[in-house]
């Protein structure tokens, strides 16, 4: 299957790519030109982040010709390009979140693309955790999508309007699309033993990332899919369904410590 990905040269981005590659996909990687990212200090200690940018362009400045040239027949386009900093200000969620993620579903409806997945966040609902938090009244049950959104930050926002764009081109263009809310993604996983608490409870395994995005990729759906995304780590409090039955997908049994990461 000839996949996009956008955001190629990041964290979450690199290992999808080379997941998605080994299983034989035709993988085209795009992401900003190698000196934007390289000034800005962004994943600069992976040493193959580069080699999987085949196609170097800006989101925030490219035509609609250009984005649809790019993806010319793609099958599946998984966007993760974005500004995911959320103490960054207002402006640069709107240039770099929101105008770019609008751009992207409409090339990908105008270029007959079949499956768009695109990456939320968990900061969509973190205005709810105090809820089912020890001592609060929801305490004892994980968050589920049902149970609304309550973003805290003009990026938790930019990933609800990413949400609500990947069910309306679903709903009224008949696109295939999954919006995710990513779990915790770090280079040094050993920090989810060491440091716990949240970052632990939010952690997405770079085994499990594989997992998710290849069901994502490969398994059948039928029109939208909003669902979180993570690993299942002691303390997680966000509820995997819908995703894990719609797209068959399970994560690994969590390690008792970085060593048993697969």
């Amino acid at each position: 299957m000839r996949v996009a990905i956008t955001g190629s040269a990041g964290l979450i981005g690199g290992i999808v790519y080379d997941h998605l590659t080994e299983l034989g996909h035709d993988v085209i990687g795009i992401d900003r030109p190698y000196s934007d990212w390289l000034d800005a200090g962004r994943n600069t200690e992976d040493e193959n982040a580069r080699n999987r940018v085949e196609i170097e362009m800006d989101l925030t400045m490219i035509s609609d010709e250009e984005l649809m040239a790019t993806l010319e027949d793609v099958e599946c386009l998984i966007h993760l390009a974005a500004d995911a900093n959320p103490s960054n200000d207002d402006d640069s969620m709107i240039r770099n979140n929101i105008e770019p993620t609008t751009a992207v579903f409409r090339c990908a409806k105008l270029a007959q693309v079949n499956r768009v997945i695109v990456a939320s966040s968990g900061l969509a609902q973190v205005g709810l955790e105090p809820l089912f938090a020890k001592g609060g009244p929801m305490h004892g049950r994980m968050i589920q999508i049902e149970d609304g959104i309550a973003p805290t930050s003009t990026y938790g926002a930019s990933k609800i309007y990413a949400e609500v764009l990947a069910e309306m081109y679903a709903r009224i263009h008949g696109i295939e699309t999954i919006a995710v809310r990513i779990g915790t993604v770090i280079p040094n996983e050993e920090q989810h033993w060491v440091r716990g608490g949240r970052l632990q409870a939010t952690a997405f395994l770079a085994e499990d990332v594989r997992r998710f995005f290849q069901a994502a990729v490969e398994n059948p759906l039928d029109g939208h899919l909003l669902t979180a995304a993570q690993s299942d780590s002691p303390g997680r409090f966000l509820d995997l369904e819908p995703g894990q039955s719609v797209l068959n997908w399970t994560p690994i049994q969590w390690p008792d410590n970085v060593e048993n990461v697969q």
